[in-house]
């Protein structure tokens, strides 16, 4: 290497060094996904059900689904009340001892922070040091325990129900608490394309209701959704590529598709018993919903209007997971299914019966999912190439960070390369490209810079290559070079 290099490249470290601690992403940082709860995601899953490893914990794993954070390490909850690190090859990391069981489906933050709940009514806040799960904090609720699936906010806010739903700030302490009026195992949030506030089910003494509360902690609205005021359920929201926010109405209710201003655009009904089961969207906002106990998974148009029914052996009470092809991935009491975008059957896999979990992928498109004592990793899974061209492993060498996310009128895309490439030549093979919810290139920037070994920085608008704007939703912001490539999701809102 010669001397003109070396100076890019002890600043480059330094400056590597620091944004990775800054702005490392989790690879699956929380129940389906992402803070929409969508299940969506660009990685492409496994083709068939081939088991890479499994690996037996204490005691049942009861609704915990799994977190992965950037390393590949994953998280899940157990009835003998750990927390459990797992390696990406299956081997043991560590175990943080709760004083209950811990039924909630953690959540990472950007900073690598694991945020799960327990059934002895504390919130904890653990950074994983390694070799051991160290605690930063803990949050103690009401007499209620902490079950549900944790969601980090922009601000790095956590949200959690136990009764109330509660705002904590990133130092333990409660910002403020709504009261829903509801105690299930599995009830959470969704949160807003724009971030500004929360949705979540709720009951008067009367009335059974579906709310919305900004991120201040304030009442926007709440609106009734019928049935009676003890027909909860353990259902999660899950909000559409348009703001619409999807909600199954408890028991024997239909599936409610809600505007954001609580006016209601449809419902679907005999879908099945919803108590316990939550939507998935896929692309084109094209929904999913198991109906419980019926045995079966419903794909709904953007209408409201059924399209195909898949039907179960058992009992469906996990909830899809969507990946960057289309597959949707669910699993019944025995049965982990991948079914393709027509209802039709891909593949399935026997499981430990008892599973109540949700899977979550890595980025290689390794599927994981809990049932009964067991954590199962099937793969190999797709990882790039197809719809998202997606990196085969986590992309620890570089940079990508994308802010304002969402964002209305204009984003700052900002990257580094080092210390992946060290030569310049190499740095003509680098590209930016983004894509839309249904893996279709709509913007591919042309990169003149002739040093990425410095942090470099493009703007966009929103808009295509013909700079025509484009609708509001989701996209992803793919980064190539020449040895790998990383993608980061971006919400455009208007």
């Amino acid at each position: 290497m010669n001397n003109i290099k070396r100076p890019y490249l002890v600043i480059g470290v330094i400056f590597y060094v620091f944004t990775t601690l800054i702005w490392s992403q989790p690879m699956w940082p929380t129940f389906q996904y992402d803070n929409q709860r969508t299940g969506r995601c660009p990685y492409i899953g496994p083709d068939t059900s081939d088991t890479l490893w499994t690996y037996t914990a204490g005691d049942n794993i009861l609704w915990s689904s799994p977190a992965i954070a950037e390393d590949g390490t994953i998280y899940f909850g157990c009835m003998d009340g750990y927390l459990y690190a797992i390696n990406h090859d299956g081997s043991f990391k560590w175990t943080y001892a709760t004083y209950g069981d811990v039924l909630s489906s953690p959540a990472i933050g950007e900073d690598g922070t694991i945020y799960f709940g327990s059934s002895d009514n504390i919130f904890y806040a653990i950074e994983d040091s390694i070799t051991y799960g160290k605690l930063r904090w803990t949050f103690t609720g009401s007499s209620y325990g902490i079950d549900s699936p944790i969601l980090i906010g922009i601000d790095g806010t956590s949200y959690a129900v136990a009764g109330n739903l509660y705002a904590i700030d990133t130092g333990g302490n409660v910002k403020w608490s709504y009261s829903t009026g509801v105690v299930c195992d599995e009830a959470s949030v969704a949160m807003s394309l724009d971030g500004s506030c929360l949705y979540t089910q709720s009951a008067t003494a009367f009335d059974y209701l579906l709310a919305c509360v900004d991120t201040s902690g304030s009442v926007n609205w709440e609106r009734d959704i019928g049935g009676a005021p003890w027909d909860f359920s353990n259902s999660v929201p899950a909000v559409g590529s348009d703001g619409v926010i999807y909600f199954p109405a408890g028991h024997g209710g239909p599936l409610y598709a809600i505007n954001p201003n609580s006016t209601i655009e449809w419902t679907c009904s005999g879908l099945g018993d919803l108590r316990y089961t939550s939507p998935g969207i896929g692309a084109g906002d094209t929904i999913y919903m198991a109906g419980g106990y019926d045995n079966n998974l419903h794909a709904i148009t953007p209408g409201g209007s059924v399209v195909w029914t898949f039907n179960t052996t058992n009992s469906v009470i996990s909830s899809p997971v969507i990946d960057g092809n289309g597959t949707i991935y669910i699993a019944s009491y025995d049965t982990l299914y991948a079914i393709n975008p027509d209802g039709t059957m891909k593949w399935a896999l026997e499981i430990e019966t008892f599973t109540t979990a949700t899977p979550a992928m890595d980025t290689c498109g390794n599927l994981y999912i809990c049932s009964g004592m067991k954590l199962y990793a099937i793969g190999p899974g797709g990882g790039s190439g197809i719809a998202y061209n997606l990196i085969k492993q986590p992309a620890k060498n570089f940079f990508l960070h994308i802010h304002p996310n969402p964002f209305h009128s204009r984003t700052d895309i900002r990257f580094q390369l080092v210390p992946v490439i060290d030569d310049l030549d190499k740095t003509k093979d680098i590209s930016l490209r983004i894509y839309d919810a249904t893996g279709r290139l709509v913007k591919n920037f042309s990169l003149r810079s002739s040093n990425f070994l410095l942090p470099t920085s493009v703007k966009w608008n929103g808009t295509d290559d013909r700079g025509r704007k484009l609708p509001e939703g989701v996209y992803f912001v793919q980064l190539n070079t020449p040895y790998h490539q990383v993608t980061k999701k971006v919400i455009f809102i208007k």
